[in-house]
């Protein structure tokens, strides 16, 4: 019998967690990450549709912080920059699993981890510093939100890279079950994506274009 032949007949590697082959747990998996990747979208297109509404409407001249003090657009693009080099990162390392290099996942975790917690750090630092508090105006409240909906994901984030990290290590993730690295690759890969689009909103959609603002009256006790 030829090696071709036995290679086709070996049978497949089996889940260490669940006992069944790796395709199997693999293709619940892979529709799970795309079910918390389309609810997670969710809630982003809700902050960012809430978002261009206040810039656009600006009602009652209440968009703007006090004095135009406008957050600074650097700190929201090096965290982006963060995150997208945290991405080319694990799939690097997915890449070198898969091709029999287990060393280059747990390398490629680690760094990762390292750029995932400076990337968190550095959205704190910037929430605590900025020039408004989130009563100032509809674009603080907003901004805000997009900002601390970039902190959730960075945390949920560090959590699980470590997780690949602790799993390869284990020996639980293999050339032969490589399939959770892959998914938490595709995950960083959405956060790209959220925090380019919250960056973006929050450094272009600055003063709003509507200078005509209508007024819906003021509350009185």
């Amino acid at each position: 019998m030829s090696a071709v032949t036995r290679s086709a007949s070996a049978p497949e590697p089996l889940s260490p967690t669940t006992g069944e082959p790796v395709s199997t747990p693999a293709r619940r998996n892979r529709l799970g990450i795309w079910l918390c990747i389309v609810s997670d979208a969710t809630g982003t297109v809700a902050l960012l549709v809430a978002y261009s509404y206040l810039w656009s409407l600006n009602v009652n001249s209440a968009w703007a912080p006090p004095k135009d003090a406008w957050a600074d657009a650097l700190p929201f693009w090096l965290i982006v920059l963060g995150i997208v080099v945290a991405a080319v990162v694990m799939w690097w390392g997915v890449r070198g699993i898969e091709a029999g290099h287990r060393d280059r996942l747990i390398v490629a975790s680690v760094v990762a981890s390292v750029i995932v917690v400076a990337a968190f750090v550095g959205q704190i630092v910037q929430l605590a510093t900025f020039p408004f508090g989130p009563s100032d105006g509809a674009y603080a409240s907003a901004t805000y939100w997009l900002a601390l909906a970039t902190a959730f994901h960075l945390f949920l984030l560090l959590f699980l890279v470590t997780a690949i990290l602790n799993r390869t290590r284990r020996g639980l993730i293999t050339v032969a079950n490589p399939y959770h690295a892959r998914l938490v690759a595709m995950w960083v890969t959405w956060i790209c994506v959220a925090a380019f689009l919250g960056a973006l909103f929050a450094t272009t959609m600055t003063v709003s274009p509507n200078l005509d603002s209508p007024s819906f009256g003021t509350f009185q006790e």
